[in-house]
């Protein structure tokens, strides 16, 4: 009865189950609830960090992106990572991924992504995208950013110029010391460091003073240069030729180049020369430092020689018993280059006579009038540069030779004279190019000879028979320099336009370049006044505008 009874029982519960609307119990677990970190950039922090601060990846340079993060949410920030994907001009280029500490709630966090390049970074751009992960997917929005890359700077370290002064004569001699000037610069774009710099000499040469024979520069940057002056001096056993050595090297051993310097006894020294020097500064300009003004390199040149052609050049610079005329020694030297170069004058036919005396000017005349009594059609150049004075009574200008005396004109050579002997001579046509003055001034200020102590207003002399001359001033007015091309004002634009022109002009074009030039010119830097002028002679019709040198 009691089983029946539980039967019954069970029975009725189970049915009474399955009449409810209950559902049968299940397995299950409840998770604890997550309140996410929401992640933003903060404004204006974005920064691109590099080693040089020239907002470039460099190649073998280390960087690094670097911004702040703000978490803006109510839940703490566990395992967020910074990630940076990259495309472009990406060879050597590494990014790595940064994971995060944690960042609570309301707080700020700087984030920073190192970027390495290597030696096989290239020059270019790279495109990179940043986001900040949190695993919740609240992290922040993606950056994007374009940053420049740069290939390997290297330095270039050699000799670009080179100078020899020293002797009085004007010329290189066994017995007598003399100066070398050399530049050293770096050329290339990187930084050069312990730069050494070496001078050996052929047998029966010494250094006497200047810079030791071994020289440490601890760093030159990228065009950076540095001038060495080194005093040496030849015995009568020495060669006619010789090579000075300057051994050049920097830290890491290959960006380094020697230099070997030709010298030859008998060469005239005191102007400037520029060593052939690859330029590597394609990315990054980068000017070429020089002892020599930029009309003395890049001489146009001329294949054809004119065998027709003669010059004299007189570059009086060091009087005995006045004051020197600054570059007038370079102004002679490197216009001698001009009328061989790019005029075609045969060396034979060219006479050029540093310091020269009264007797040795009367004899380079003479010279070009015995010229052309065997040479027909010959066509003439004269320059002069130097000093010239004035008679104070008549006015008159005189050339002053480097023994002349300032005060006493007896010692000078008449300019009416020189004209009238060149005017003369049968020659198919006679330039002469004056850059001096006479009104008793000196070239870089300050009166020369007049004992009144005011420039002299002086009569520049009447050109005669096929003859046109070009003077450097008027009146009484200085023929100054021009100290940033170590020239003289009027001789420095008439190496330029012959250098534009590689010789082809006109006598027209050429005078009214010059005077053009050096009118404007000498207002801007000397505050003075200097008109040069083009004086042809009376007995010439307008052909003489169509002349040329060349």
């Amino acid at each position: 009865m009691r089983k029946l009874s539980l039967f019954i029982f069970v029975l009725l519960h189970c049915n009474l189950i399955a009449q409810s609307n209950i559902s049968t119990p299940m397995d299950f677990y409840i998770e604890k609830e997550v309140i996410p970190a929401v992640l933003n950039v903060v404004p204006g922090t974005l920064q691109f960090v590099d080693q040089d601060n020239n907002n470039v990846i460099d190649a073998n340079e280390t960087c690094k992106i670097r911004f702040q993060i703000v978490n803006s949410g109510r839940g703490e920030g566990y395992g967020c990572v910074a990630r940076a994907t990259f495309a472009g001009n990406t060879q050597g280029i590494s990014i790595s991924d940064v994971r995060l500490p944690i960042i609570p709630a309301g707080s700020k966090q700087w984030v920073e992504i190192p970027i390495s390049a290597n030696a096989y970074t290239q020059t270019g751009e790279i495109a990179l995208n940043i986001v900040v992960d949190e695993p919740n997917g609240f992290g922040t929005e993606k950056i994007e950013s374009i940053i420049g890359t740069h290939k390997l700077k290297t330095p270039y370290i050699n000799v670009v110029s080179y100078k020899v002064l020293g002797s009085t004569s004007g010329t290189l001699e066994r017995r007598r010391p003399f100066s070398l000037q050399v530049i050293v610069q770096n050329t290339d774009q990187g930084v050069a460091e312990n730069v050494k710099v070496g001078i050996s000499m052929p047998n029966n040469v010494n250094r006497i003073g200047g810079e030791s024979e071994y020289v440490t520069i601890a760093s030159l940057q990228a065009g950076e240069s540095r001038t060495l002056e080194y005093e040496l001096i030849a015995n009568q056993e020495a060669a006619e030729k010789m090579d000075i050595q300057i051994a050049l090297s920097e830290k890491q051993g290959k960006y380094a180049e020697d230099a070997s310097i030709p010298l030859q006894f008998g060469q005239h020294i005191g102007s400037s020369i520029a060593m052939n020097v690859e330029r590597r500064d394609h990315d990054v300009a980068i000017e070429r430092q020089s002892l020599v003004s930029k009309v003395d390199e890049n001489i146009p040149q001329n294949g054809n020689l004119n065998n027709k052609l003669f010059a004299v050049i007189i570059a009086n610079e060091n009087y005995q018993s006045v004051a020197s005329v600054p570059y007038a020694l370079n102004d002679g030297n490197i216009f001698r280059e001009y009328c061989i170069k790019t005029l075609g004058v045969p060396e034979k036919q060219l006479k050029y006579i540093p310091n020269a005396t009264g007797n040795q000017i009367k004899a380079q005349v003479n010279w070009l009038q015995n010229i052309c009594e065997v040479f027909e059609d010959a066509q003439i150049i004269f320059y002069y540069a130097g000093h010239g004075i004035p008679d104070e009574s008549s006015r008159t200008a005189y050339l002053l030779p480097v023994d002349g005396i300032g005060t006493d004109i007896s010692t000078g050579y008449k300019l009416d004279n020189l004209y009238a002997a060149l005017g003369n001579i049968p020659a198919k046509n006679v330039t002469v190019f004056m850059d001096a003055c006479f009104s008793g001034s000196k070239r870089e200020n300050g009166m020369l000879a007049s004992a009144r102590g005011v420039a002299i207003k002086a009569r520049s002399g009447m050109p005669q028979g096929n003859m046109v001359v070009f003077s450097a001033a008027q009146g009484d007015e200085t023929a100054y320099p021009n100290n940033e091309e170590k020239h003289g004002m009027f001789t420095y634009f008439l190496l330029k336009k012959l250098q534009e022109t590689a010789g082809d002009v006109t006598l027209q074009e050429l005078g009214e370049y010059i005077t053009k030039n050096v009118s404007q010119q000498s207002i801007l830097l000397n505050g003075k006044s200097q008109t040069p002028c083009v004086t042809p002679s009376a007995t010439l019709d307008a052909s003489w505008r169509e002349w040329k040198l060349k």
